[in-house]
């Protein structure tokens, strides 16, 4: 197996992933720091750029994860595809886009289903004396302007700049691993599982 040809897979794998909600990496889980603490959650792979070899997705600014992410932009992402028994493990750096044009056309171009995510009154996490569901009293097919407003007021994309990519095919015969790291010159290592 050659390393370039793997790592080319899998970034074309990614690329399904953004646009296919029932592709295996359309969902994954992002490792942030909370202090010394590592909280883990699963999110929504929005975009993938293997020219800068970055990611991201979408969360709501109030979240514990911008927080977190705001203290320390190092984060882990891990995907796992169950049909080939392959993990990607992937550390970066973080960044926060939270009001550009580049986002507004982000906001504009989303359903009213998924904007109405971000109406909620309550911030994700927030402590809640019963169950109520966090979502605003209107329908999505209600958004008025000022609704509009509120829910981008919350909404933010948050891009990962990859460090590495730690790539594991699991096989009974002996599991592949390798490395990549990417810096001023990309490379691979080979490395025992």
């Amino acid at each position: 197996m050659e390393p370039t040809k793997i790592l080319k897979t899998e970034y074309e794998e990614l690329h399904n992933a953004v646009e296919n909600g029932k592709h295996e990496y359309h969902c994954f889980y992002l490792a942030t720091v909370n202090l010394k603490t590592p909280r883990i959650r699963t999110v929504v792979l929005r975009s993938f750029d293997e020219n800068d070899n970055s990611l991201s997705f979408h969360t709501d600014l109030r979240s514990k994860k911008v927080k977190e992410i705001k203290s320390n932009q190092n984060v882990s992402a891990l995907f796992y595809n169950k049909k080939k028994k392959v993990q990607i493990r992937m550390n970066g750096k973080a960044v926060l886009n939270e009001n550009s044009d580049k986002l507004k056309n982000i906001w504009s171009a989303m359903k009213p289903e998924s904007k109405i995510c971000y109406m909620g009154p309550f911030p994700p996490g927030e402590p809640l004396d019963h169950f109520q569901p966090n979502l605003p009293s209107h329908n999505p097919q209600n958004i008025t302007a000022e609704n509009n407003k509120r829910g981008y007021v919350n909404f933010c994309k948050v891009t990962i700049y990859l460090n590495e990519l730690d790539w594991l095919q699991l096989d009974y015969r002996g599991h592949r691993r390798i490395l990549f790291t990417f810096d001023k010159s990309s490379k691979h290592t080979w490395i025992a599982s």
